[in-house]
């Protein structure tokens, strides 16, 4: 993916407005991932933006790892039958598959055929 591409993402994620408690939750989990998966140091929103071909430094398996932990806690509010933790875990996996997507149409879109149903 072009560098530009993934540093505009991130820098806009980076600099939105948090007017509450549910855009910051979207805000943090996305920009978690994509910084991650393409390994953008803090450092680098404050610099002028090159244009080069950004390659992804998470495998897949990886990403799925990441993926895997938000289901747990998912799992566990649908075994303890809080329907308000289900809500908030189901909003940021949720908030996690619209990142993933950003970058791997493919993965996001398994990863929506793997959600369990929450109330």
């Amino acid at each position: 993916m072009r560098n530009q591409d993934v540093m505009k993402k991130v820098i806009d994620l980076d600099t939105q407005y948090l007017y509450s408690r549910e855009q910051s939750l979207r805000v943090m989990v996305q920009i978690a991932i994509i910084r991650k998966a393409f390994g953008v140091k803090n450092d680098e929103t404050n610099k002028p933006v090159i244009d080069y071909e950004r390659e992804l430094v998470l495998s897949d398996d990886e990403i799925r790892k990441e993926f895997d932990m938000y289901l747990s806690f998912l799992k566990w509010s649908i075994e303890s039958k809080d329907v308000d933790k289900q809500r908030e875990f189901k909003n940021q996996i949720l908030h996690f598959i619209d990142a993933v997507r950003f970058f791997n149409e493919n993965l996001a879109k398994e990863f929506l055929i793997d959600l369990p149903s929450a109330s």
